[in-house]
């Protein structure tokens, strides 16, 4: 099942992907964050979690892979 996940203030919540419940939340002030697919709302949560993790893992690893690089190509020029 898809939800959506909005946000209020510092409230996420998570609602079945329904477009005229999710227009009610966002006419009541919620923002609109993105859309997982989980079986409960508590999954669909710590499914967002998961995915703005991976996305700050990648850039992080390549940066630490790249340090080791860098640091013995300026060595090797000084």
């Amino acid at each position: 099942m898809d939800f959506y996940i909005l946000k209020k203030q510092q409230e996420l919540i998570a609602i079945p992907a329904s477009e005229n419940n999710c227009k009610q939340y966002l006419d009541s002030g919620y923002f609109y964050i993105d859309k997982v697919a989980a079986c409960n709302e508590t999954n669909a949560l710590k499914a967002l979690h998961a995915k703005q993790t991976k996305t700050l893992k990648i850039p992080l690893l390549i940066a630490l892979l790249a340090l080791p690089i860098v640091f013995s190509t300026w060595y090797s020029l000084t």
